[in-house]
């Protein structure tokens, strides 16, 4: 009687190990979310240099948005070719989170002559704003498109 309860004992202990080791492995396997960075961030555009039309630079704020807040998307079109304005013009982004999808346009905000020491052309302002429903532990993209009558330009962010 001894001999089987200490078998049954052993038995017992076995489990008990083998189920912690499972629990440990499996946190261990989990992934870490890292924290954004926090408040109003900047990005460069990289667009080939042979483009006349290239989106140059976009903020977000603040780029660590919380449920049910409001993200503030500004961005820069530099047009070396000095075209106008037009209808045809504008900026769209899609927002891409764990399990949603959002897309947005931009308003038109400001229109100016570039720096003349850098650049020769027009460089536009644009600004817009979403609103995050969905977590982004995992997934974390905005793609954001400029066009114009003849030419595009697209600026992906991947932050998750």
């Amino acid at each position: 009687m001894q001999k089987k309860n200490l078998i049954i004992f052993g038995i017992i202990t076995f489990l008990i190990l083998l189920i912690i080791v499972l629990i440990m492995v499996r946190k261990m396997s989990e992934p870490t979310v890292l924290p954004l960075a926090s408040g109003k961030q900047s990005f460069e555009g990289t667009g080939a240099p042979a483009k006349t039309f290239k989106i140059i630079k976009a903020e977000l704020d603040p780029l660590d948005v919380g449920q049910g807040e409001k993200q503030m998307v500004r961005v820069f079109v530099e047009d070396s070719e000095d075209r106008p304005i037009t209808h045809e013009n504008g900026v769209e982004a899609t927002v891409f989170t764990d399990n949603k999808s959002a897309s947005f346009s931009f308003e038109l905000r400001k229109i100016s002559d570039a720096n003349v020491d850098t650049f020769e052309g027009t460089l536009t302002e644009w600004g817009g704003a979403w609103i995050l429903d969905d977590t982004y532990d995992k997934i974390y993209v905005i793609n954001i498109t400029a066009k114009s009558a003849d030419e595009e330009d697209k600026l992906d962010l991947t932050f998750r």
